[in-house]
């Protein structure tokens, strides 16, 4: 339990950008604690379907698959502990920081750093769920799942042209899935 305490802690203290920015992080973190590529795809879908921060419901998740019940519990704690601390401190600190203009520019320097970070798991799950590869170093082994491909088509292609909210789309990607799949 100590172990995901410690990692959670370290999620939430150096994640920088949103829960978005922090997944490529939080795969890092879990990965040592045996979670694959498809579970971290799994814990993506649900992020989109659990009401709640991406960092919070990871905690969660991954707490209680590695350890259970407490260990998800005290995993969700440990990844808020980091903006108990650092919400007070910056409202207190609010004006100095917005007039630093080191800080200001160190600011606007991550936030590429964190869309590199975002791309980076969308490709690593596009790897896992279109061509059924864990990383790019295995490509003579891949195989096109042409129902994952034709959905991710379909419903990036609604997305662009209707802006539908993300909801309907992860539904209709998922009763497609189940079509496709199950029946």
């Amino acid at each position: 339990m100590l172990n995901v305490i410690l990692a959670f802690l370290k999620i939430g203290f150096l994640g920088f950008g949103g829960g978005y920015a922090m997944l490529s992080l939080i795969f890092a973190e879990s990965a040592r604690f045996g979670l694959t590529v498809q579970q971290f795809a799994d814990l993506n879908a649900l992020d989109g379907l659990i009401p709640g921060p991406i960092a919070i419901n990871s905690a969660t998740y991954i707490g209680q698959m590695y350890g259970g019940f407490w260990t998800g519990v005290a995993a969700t704690l440990a990844v808020c502990v980091p903006s108990l601390v650092f919400v007070p401190l910056y409202m207190h600190f609010e004006a100095k920081i917005k007039s630093n203009w080191v800080l200001t520019g160190i600011l606007n320097g991550i936030k590429p750093a964190a869309v590199g970070l975002i791309l980076g798991v969308a490709l690593s799950l596009l790897l896992v769920t279109v061509f059924g590869v864990s990383n790019i170093h295995v490509w003579t082994h891949a195989h096109l799942d042409w129902v994952s491909l034709i959905v991710l088509v379909l419903v990036l292609g609604i997305d662009l042209k209707w802006h539908v909210n993300p909801l309907w789309l992860m539904l209709l990607a998922g009763v497609i899935g189940a079509v496709a799949y199950y029946i």
